[in-house]
């Protein structure tokens, strides 16, 4: 692999929109850095690159919302979209290539690489191995943003002095282990090759009747797009799953105000309704404490949760539009759901192909797959015939790169099934605390939906050492495929290591929120500040990060841990676990998975980078009937760090 160096000081995997984020602000701050970016995708923008993008599909934002705080969507793509529309896909994957070719990233960009594995050597930072992914796929000249196409070569690997981690949590798709599906005799694509081949299955004549199995999105999505084109479509939804998802449109009605509902999300006193373990970092924590820890205010929040999940059901019609489409009301109160709260951005109202018969719904399990046919469990009527199936069942929620030894995934706070009997013990204390913390804080919170053990079980090929080929995994049939239980993403703020020492290794968009773009610039200055040692601790938190404790120490540990509350472990500990009890109905017993509670954490990060949270003027009362903070109101953040970095030295 001669374009690839043997060595880098900054290693960034994915060129997703907080791969390419992070990438800037690095260079912004640190010119003479040497950055390099591999992504497995034969084009830059993760979600959004060229080959996922299919006529129609669409991001959930509108003009406004999906753009940089310091590059103007219409400026980069002028006429591309008008106000009040959604942003088609491919403007979204032309906005994030001109972001990069911008900001000179492109030249950095090394595609259809994939990083396997990762492991630390002590003299040289990271040891990662890389291989080829399939196919002829165009890298970026060295001297240029051109791209040229290179031939597969074999496993090479590189060091970097720092290793930032941007796969995102949309990069391995859940294998589709179905009993019988190797045998399936239909095309069967998860989500992930859907979106690549969408439009053969559109144009092709022997595809008629399609099945979509799934509740979330990517469903609505996959079922929409086949029904507006004519095809029919059999919509399993799972009946022991979380069934279907919120759908709301753009604009609600909140009362007499019809609200967006993207920025609904970012105006402070709504936020105050909101359960949250890092509420308080926004400066209204005795308002916070009154809705939350008050008769009253309990009262208050229960019914604005009711009201709101009721209007949504309302405005869109789930109760009149039918019984086909009444299959679609959401099985709990919108509280516990968290970005599984989406948006209709369709042309055409989706209920319609429900209402004519063009998409038949059912609230079934699937029982197997056999020849042709889906044999659904307890169903008296004759199994589905389908032309094709789409499998819209979730992705793996780890980084997809494997990091090595196994020992240390407790210490980097990454997805696993391989704690030792200690670690999970450690973890496990530290969590039943931060439980009883939650709990106490929030008691609503104790009343939510139940977590079944499936919720954090994934299958996987039955041999997945590294020595396996990527062909021999896929030869591996679903059904042979042995599950794991993985545990959650456990990271300090939702981006560092809990419990190493070195300051080497970041995560970045492991978590699910609304302000997705901001939200990644925000954290990509704050892996910054956190890698080069510019990150003031909070408040009687240690410099750096502990590391697990021994046997002999950890029942002291643990007490001391609870008795102070600012330790980087604990405080992980309440991350996590917050999002178990908050978001149930969504993936919080995964990752981070917040809506209402988004400004508060930008508040968060802010207030570690020693930045001004308040940011619309006039103190408080700014910040109460100052509307909707929009990326805007963030301008120039990077500059401002490093200016008060400047001045401090």
């Amino acid at each position: 692999m001669a374009d690839l160096p043997h060595h880098t000081d900054v290693l960034i995997i994915g060129a997703g929109i907080q791969g390419l984020v992070a990438a800037k602000t690095y260079l912004q701050l640190s010119p003479a850095t040497s950055i390099l970016i591999l992504d497995s995708q034969s084009s830059v923008g993760g979600v959004w690159a060229k080959e996922n993008c299919y006529p129609g599909l669409k991001t959930n934002n509108q003009l406004g919302t999906f753009e940089f705080t310091d590059f103007d969507l219409l400026d980069a793509c002028p006429g591309a979209v008008k106000k009040g529309e959604h942003i088609p896909g491919e403007v979204a994957y032309e906005y994030l290539y001109k972001y990069a070719e911008s900001f000179d990233l492109l030249k950095r960009v090394r595609l259809s690489y994939k990083a396997v594995t990762a492991e630390h050597v002590s003299d040289e930072g990271w040891k990662v191995t890389i291989i080829r992914t399939p196919g002829d796929s165009p890298v970026p000249k060295a001297d240029s943003g051109d791209l040229i196409t290179l031939p597969s070569t074999p496993t090479t690997t590189l060091t970097a002095s720092k290793l930032l981690v941007c796969t995102g949590l949309t990069s391995t798709p859940l294998p589709i282990s179905l009993p019988g599906s190797s045998s399936y005799i239909p095309p069967l694509l998860n989500s992930h090759d859907f979106r690549r081949q969408a439009p053969k299955l559109f144009c092709s004549p022997t595809i008629n009747h399609v099945a979509i199995y799934g509740g979330g999105k990517s469903a609505y999505d996959a079922v929409y797009a086949f029904a507006s084109r004519g095809k029919k479509v059999t919509w399993i939804i799972r009946e022991s799953g979380h069934g279907p998802n919120y759908m709301a449109p753009a604009h609600i009605y909140l009362g007499p105000f019809l609200c967006w509902l993207e920025l609904l999300v970012t105006r402070r006193p709504l936020g105050w309704l909101s359960p949250c373990i890092w509420g308080d970092s926004d400066g209204f924590g005795s308002i916070r404490r009154f809705f939350h820890n008050t008769r009253i205010g309990r009262f208050i929040v229960k019914n604005f949760w009711k009201k709101l999940g009721g209007d949504v059901i309302a405005q869109t019609g789930l109760r009149q539009k039918g019984p086909e489409v009444e299959k679609l009301i959401p099985r709990e109160e919108a509280l516990w759901y968290g970005t599984g709260v989406s948006i209709m951005n369709y042309e055409e109202d989706i209920h319609q192909y429900l209402q004519d018969g063009t998409v038949k719904v059912v609230r079934k399990d699937i029982e197997r797959l056999e020849g042709r046919k889906i044999f659904l469990k307890g169903a008296a009527s004759e199994p589905v015939k389908a032309d094709a199936m789409i499998c819209s069942t979730g992705w793996r929620w780890d980084s997809g790169v494997e990091f090595l030894p196994k020992s240390e995934h407790a210490h980097l706070g990454i997805p696993s099934a391989e704690y030792t009997p200690m670690q999970t013990e450690q973890w496990a204390d530290l969590e039943a605390q931060a439980d009883l913390e939650i709990l106490k804080r929030f008691p609503i919170l104790g009343h939510g939906p139940s977590i079944s053990k499936e919720d954090v079980t994934v299958p996987r090929p039955a041999n997945t050492s590294i020595a396996t080929t990527a062909t021999e995994k896929l030869k591996a049939e679903p059904e042979k495929q042995r599950k794991e239980q993985l545990t959650p993403w456990r990271l300090f703020r939702g981006i560092a290591p809990p419990a190493n020492p070195q300051r080497d290794l970041v995560f970045l968009g492991m978590m699910s929120s609304f302000q997705t773009i901001l939200r990644d610039e925000m954290a990509a200055l704050w892996a910054y500040a956190y890698l080069n040692y510019a990150l003031a601790p909070p408040a009687g938190l240690s410099t750096h990060p502990p590391s697990l404790v021994s046997p002999e120490q950890h029942a002291k540990e643990v007490r001391n841990v609870v008795e102070s509350r600012n330790n980087w472990l604990y405080e992980t500990a309440l991350f996590s676990r917050f999002g178990r009890w908050r978001y149930p109905m969504g993936y919080g017993a995964r990752f981070p998975d917040f809506v209402f509670d988004g400004m508060a954490y930008f508040d968060l990060l802010m207030g570690d980078l020693g930045l001004q949270r308040w940011r619309k003027g006039w103190g408080w009362v700014g910040e109460v009937f100052g509307g909707a903070y929009i990326p805007g109101d963030y301008t120039g953040f990077v500059e401002e760090w490093r200016s008060k970095e400047k001045m401090s030295t």
